[in-house]
């Protein structure tokens, strides 16, 4: 199975946590804890990619430079205040 490996930022607004892609843009999501935030954003950049496949646009670049053989979602997290 292949898994893409993607930088998040998750930081603490106004009482919930909110994840964040800076590779793709709109994916952002937010939670009670960092890992429910984190869990959320994953299911939002699957739901971006998908729609980007279903209108034909060309993300191969983008999703080959980030590919990596793994059976899990590896990430990059950076926890802020």
């Amino acid at each position: 199975m292949k898994a893409l490996e993607l930088p998040i930022v998750i930081s603490f607004e106004e009482d919930v946590y909110i994840a964040r892609c800076p590779l793709i843009q709109g994916a952002f999501a937010e939670g009670d804890t960092p890992q429910e935030a984190a869990k959320e954003l994953s299911e939002v950049i699957e739901l971006i990619l998908q729609y980007k496949k279903e209108r034909g646009d060309d993300m191969s670049a983008v999703i080959d430079a980030l590919t990596v053989e793994s059976d899990k979602i590896v990430t990059t997290i950076t926890i802020g205040r």
